[in-house]
């Protein structure tokens, strides 16, 4: 009743272990595939690093062969979600994805690498239309009291203002446990 299924098994015995010649990945497509995934890796860890949602922006990498031997590497970002802060460091992520590619792979100079950014029809954007000339006339921007700090940089953060201190009068300052010397507060560097 099942000989059908014995005849099946002993076709497929005698298939070879190895792929075909024609699925066997090339060295140079296969890498790169690892060229790409790390930019994407690399993109994401960034991201990460700078407390920026992973769905605000996504990356193609896009290889050209200009000659024998000879490739140009574009990384496309692409802006998923508007915001306007992520715009206005939009060089600095750039410069930190590029310097967390030299951590990454520091054999390799990607310096060369192409970086431009492309915005998704659906990433969210106010301004639909191109405004009036006469906005592009304006003599001087609005002034800023203070230069932003890099939010890409850590050692420069910004730190909340001080409250302002309470008047305590002497009897409501609690007095130092018998063993220990009383707190002081230190300046941070």
């Amino acid at each position: 009743m099942f000989d059908f299924l014995k005849n099946m098994r002993s076709a497929n015995r005698h298939k070879p272990d190895v792929a075909p010649a024609s699925v066997t990945p090339i060295p140079s497509l296969q890498r790169n595939d690892v060229r790409r995934e790390l930019i994407r890796v690399v993109l994401k860890d960034t991201l990460r690093h700078h407390g920026i949602p992973f769905g605000w922006l996504a990356c193609e990498v896009i290889i050209i062969a200009r000659a024998p031997g000879e490739e140009e590497l574009n990384i496309q970002l692409v802006v998923m979600k508007w915001n306007e802060l992520l715009l206005r460091y939009a060089p600095a992520m750039q410069q930190q994805l590029l310097l967390g590619l030299d951590r990454f792979d520091p054999l390799v100079d990607h310096s060369k690498y192409i970086v431009s950014w492309r915005f998704s029809p659906d990433c969210g954007c106010p301004f639909a239309v191109m405004p009036e000339k006469s906005a592009w006339l304006q003599s001087v921007p609005p002034q800023v009291k203070e230069e932003p700090l890099p939010i890409l940089d850590r050692r420069h953060k910004r730190r909340p203002p001080k409250a302002a201190p309470r008047s305590t009068s002497p009897s409501e300052v609690p007095e130092p446990s018998v063993g220990f010397s009383p707190t002081e507060i230190a300046p941070l560097l």
